[in-house]
């Protein structure tokens, strides 16, 4: 018999409380609830960084060396979009604090998935405005846009695997 709870969702997780209980659990199982945990916490940041690094190769591409300056115009302009994001769904989510939620876990792992379509979309926006802006804006404006359209691809890859989580 294994030591596990399930949670809302369905997903199983060892017991926190005492860790030696998962000396019962078979290895097979401790290895994919590692790989659940794994691939939920590094699946978004892994996607943006390749987005984030693609579109500084499109700017690249088509523009000149960057100046220092437009180097920290593009990481500034790159966390912008995550900033405003995040004041945005943080005013959005204070309205209806009593609005549920389905547990995240699950969602992530059904949304992340697709984390192809954030990344693609992410890089083809950064790409367009490469292609179309001309000098220090574009290494400004390219992050920023890929910044938001990724986050905002992604976001509704969750809002679908949170659809799904509650089926």
């Amino acid at each position: 018999m294994t030591h596990e709870a399930a949670d809302d969702a369905g997903q199983d997780h060892a017991a926190p409380d005492d860790a030696s209980r998962t000396s019962g659990v078979r290895p097979r199982r401790l290895l994919l609830h590692g790989l659940s945990l794994s691939v939920t916490g590094n699946a978004q940041a892994f996607g943006y960084s390749i987005t984030v690094t693609a579109t500084y190769g499109a700017v690249a591409a088509n523009h000149d060396s960057p100046t220092p300056g437009e180097v920290m115009g593009f990481a500034l302009c790159a966390v912008l979009a995550f900033s405003v994001l995040n004041l945005v769904v943080a005013a959005l989510i204070r309205r209806d604090p009593t609005e549920g939620v389905p547990e995240p876990a699950r969602a992530l792992l059904l949304a992340t998935a697709s984390d192809v379509l954030a990344v693609a979309a992410g890089v083809g926006v950064a790409l367009g405005v490469a292609a179309g802006v001309d000098g220090s804006a574009a290494w400004l404006l390219a992050p920023l846009a890929s910044g938001f359209t990724y986050v905002l691809v992604q976001a509704a890859e969750l809002a679908v695997g949170l659809r799904r989580a509650q089926r």
